[in-house]
């Protein structure tokens, strides 16, 4: 598993120099690479592809060296080669964290990473990630597994991104959002505790 570049080292080099918005934008000390897309073997897990819970687990782990109490806000993820019903094909995904550090002006965290283990340069931002519930459980179920529910439902049509996320609601669920409009309204919700399944904004 390759991990590259610690938060740790990157907020000593980049000296907290930060100017961005949790959730509009990424004007930051460092900036994400690309990061080139992962062959899974055509609807074959790649035997040394991770699970999206061994990712963020290791990005857990990388983000709470320098923060110990960050929590994980949203998991979002994409297939770089467009609308899939693979999920094996989601292997581009973006973890954002609140620092919970009163201390620090660093309020989020950005990372970009892979499920083949690549995390790159994390964005760094002034403001708290808003708007849904902190992430404290393990995924329970997996992104493939949360598809095939979504299918015995009806809902087998292919989807560019995947999210793993707890809205803010009065009864919140801890949820995969299965979507072709990042952040939209036109997929489907599964959720994770009692596996149902409703539109997203329904």
């Amino acid at each position: 598993m390759k991990l590259r570049n610690s938060v740790a080292a990157i907020v000593v080099a980049c000296g907290l120099a930060v100017t961005g918005v949790a959730g509009t934008g990424a004007a930051q000390a460092a900036t994400p690479a690309s990061i080139a897309a992962v062959s899974a073997g055509h609807g074959v897990k790649a035997a040394d592809q991770l699970s999206l819970q061994q990712l963020l687990d290791a990005a857990a782990d990388e983000v709470h060296m320098t923060f110990p109490n960050a929590t994980l806000m949203v998991a979002d993820g994409s297939s770089p080669s467009g609308k899939t019903q693979d999920m094996s094909q989601v292997t581009d995904w973006r973890l954002v964290y609140n620092t919970n550090d009163s201390a620090s002006r660093i309020k989020s965290i950005e990372l970009h990473a892979t499920l083949d283990g690549e995390i790159d340069q994390p964005t760094y931002h002034t403001s708290s990630w808003a708007g849904v519930v902190p992430i404290t459980d393990q995924a329970g179920l997996t992104p493939d597994e949360a598809y095939s529910i979504l299918q015995d439902a009806g809902h087998g049509d292919a989807y560019q991104y995947v999210s793993l996320v707890k809205p803010l609601v009065a009864r919140p669920h801890l949820q995969y959002h299965f979507s072709n409009i990042r952040g939209g309204c036109d997929g489907y919700a599964v959720n994770v505790d009692d596996l149902a399944v409703n539109p997203i904004c329904g």
